[in-house]
């Protein structure tokens, strides 16, 4: 495949790609990313105030093209997960032949079905902001699920 990256860069992008992740879910859980490195950024959209009622949440005053204060350390977080997440993922193997590409693409395949299952299986059962929470773990699931499903299945061709 002519697409992938360097063999050279799998290791280091692997090392990020590994760690990022959870240093991610720990900062998502302890709602931490708002404390840590508040600048302006310009935003497209933004909003003035939150109304939350049981039934629905509104947002009243929505304006957009303006200068906000926001915690910037989960733009550069999720920034940092996709990007190694990708390279990690599309890196050549030492021996990249026809067999390897038959793998990553099966694998592939099967991290998305696998991914958009469990979305599904979510969009019947998780309601409101918690599907808001569904919605970001589905952005990384299928980096994971691939780096996975590859390197298992590569691990195994390589035994036999």
């Amino acid at each position: 495949m002519k697409y992938l990256f360097h063999n050279k860069w799998k290791g280091l992008s692997g090392w990020i790609f590994y760690l990022s992740i959870p240093i991610g879910m720990y900062l998502l859980f302890t709602d931490s990313f708002e404390d840590l490195m508040r600048i302006k950024v310009f935003s497209l959209f933004s909003y003035e105030k939150i109304i939350t009622t049981p039934q629905t949440e509104n947002i009243l005053g929505s304006i957009g093209f303006r200068w906000i204060e926001n915690g910037f350390l989960d733009e550069i977080l999720t920034f940092v997960i996709i990007v190694s997440g990708i390279i990690h993922s599309f890196c050549k193997e030492k021996v990249e032949d026809e067999l390897i590409s038959k793998i990553r693409m099966d694998s592939l395949v099967m991290s998305l079905y696998i991914n958009y299952g469990v979305l599904l299986f979510f969009n019947f059962f998780v309601y409101e902001l918690s599907y808001f929470y569904v919605m970001v773990f589905h952005i990384f699931t299928i980096l994971i699920l691939f780096n996975l499903i590859f390197r298992y299945r590569l691990s195994i061709h390589y035994k036999s």
